[in-house]
């Protein structure tokens, strides 16, 4: 074995174990003393794109298609990213054409899955992922994969069941909390310690069952990101907030947020909602109630996600494109955008009246404060629409194609949040009929929403 063999297969452990900036480093080495390696270059490109360095993934994709052009893994990866239809058909015919030399491939068949979902081909990516699964029975990638397919697709009991795989993804560099104390299965318990994992939209949103485990414990204690503390703390049934990291006090049993719908066995008819279990406190309400501005609709606005997060480009757009919405009488926008993109709100779209609050924003007190002041948000996928979901406040969704689960594959409701209506892309990656149809519907409204 050459040197750079051994460095490539180095950089293949570590990426295995989840420690991408380690495989980062084996496969740099690996190129520089032979830049002549497509599954190098692609591979590199993968742990880049799981680093959230999208553009530099790109370009290492292009590397490796530049010297295996029907390379599948790199057709299929630049697809991901790049919404490449070509680069997505090439991924598939290759995938098709190894599957033909070797069927009973788990890997090619769950991959092949990952290239059908992207492209929206729900039914042949859950066969697919099904099929990896018979192959192997503890693939835990393509049980991982399949439960979003199931979940989509409305089925949650199986769904959720396939979604505590996510634990054995060692890509994802999320090992299972390691306790003395056994995971809850929703027995009677004393003190239950639930624990966030993901984003900061999956506590919002999984936060919604601390009363009902409140019903079944003494004492319901939350781990949870500092900006939301201010939050959780009010969610009836917590009793304690603690920060990741903080000392533990004395608990009997720990389940992450996410299994919570696993546990209290949700479907589609049981979604939990008995209203809003997220408020403002007073103090944050106050704090961000607007000013006198003659407005006959306020709508928050928040156009993008955060940028590291692999499936970034598909779900996020610019306040430009949000253009068509200026053009509704009597509104004034509230931009609720955090981070780089906030400052698109500095130059709006012409003739759009636009506050801008979230670059002010210390936490999610502070926007749940400005959210209750507002008629509307409209909003892409990101933590903005599950806490104004939560809030009960009107909601409009601009979706990808290819929608987080909890949305659904099809329809305008969704019934994790009853004051949500969602806009769906009709063609992948073309934001301009989704944001036409927005703003249609915002011309003829009469403020019927609160």
């Amino acid at each position: 074995m050459d040197e750079a063999e051994a460095h490539y297969r180095e950089g293949l452990r570590h990426q295995d174990e989840g420690r991408h900036a380690e495989a980062e480093a084996s496969y740099r080495r690996s190129l520089a003393l032979d830049p002549r390696q497509p599954k190098a270059h692609n591979n590199l490109g993968c742990v880049l794109q799981m680093q959230g360095r999208l553009d530099e993934a790109v370009a290492s994709f292009r590397a490796a298609l530049a010297l295996e052009p029907g390379l599948a893994q790199a057709n299929q990866n630049l697809a991901a990213i790049t919404r490449d239809a070509a680069a997505a058909d090439q991924a598939i015919a290759g995938y098709r054409r190894l599957l033909e030399a070797d069927p009973r491939d788990a890997g090619l068949h769950n991959n092949l899955g990952n290239v059908y979902r992207e492209l929206g081909r729900h039914r042949e990516a859950a066969a697919a992922f099904a099929e990896a699964v018979r192959l192997a029975p503890d693939f835990a990638e393509a049980h991982f994969s399949r439960a979003f397919e199931l979940l989509l697709a409305g089925d949650y009991a199986q769904g959720f069941e396939e979604f505590e795989w996510r634990w054995k993804v060692r890509a994802l560099g999320a090992p299972a909390r390691a306790f003395a104390q056994p995971q809850w299965d929703g027995t009677p318990v004393g003190t239950l310690l639930l624990h966030a994992e993901q984003g900061f939209g999956d506590t919002l949103h999984a936060i919604r069952y601390a009363p009902l485990a409140a019903a079944r414990a003494r004492r319901v204690l939350v781990e949870c990101q500092p900006e939301l503390h201010g939050l959780v703390r009010r969610v009836p049934g917590v009793a304690e907030v603690l920060a990741p990291g903080a000392a533990l006090p004395p608990f009997d049993a720990h389940l992450p947020l996410m299994s919570l719908p696993r546990v209290f066995g949700t479907t589609l008819a049981s979604v939990p909602w008995s209203g809003p279990y997220l408020e403002a406190d007073a103090a944050s309400a106050a704090r961000w109630r607007p000013e006198e501005d003659g407005a006959r609709l306020r709508v928050g606005l928040a156009w993008a996600g955060q940028p590291q997060q692999g499936d970034d480009r598909k779900r996020s757009l610019s306040l430009a494109a949000l253009a068509p919405l200026a053009q509704v009488p009597g509104a004034v926008f509230y931009s609720l955008q955090k981070g780089d993109a906030s400052m698109q709100a500095r130059v709006p779209p012409a003739e759009m009246r636009i506050v801008e609050l979230g670059s002010r924003f210390a936490d999610f007190s502070d926007t749940a404060g400005a959210l209750s002041h507002l008629d509307l948000v409209i909003t892409v996928d990101t933590s903005v629409a599950h806490l104004a979901g939560a809030m009960g406040v009107p909601t409009w969704v601009l979706l990808s194609t290819i929608p987080d689960w909890r949305y659904g594959a099809e329809g305008e409701r969704t019934p994790w949040y009853p004051t949500m209506r969602l806009f769906r892309q009709r063609a992948d990656g073309v934001w301009a009929d989704v944001v036409s149809r927005a703003a249609q519907a915002l011309r003829t409204t009469n403020k019927p929403f609160k």
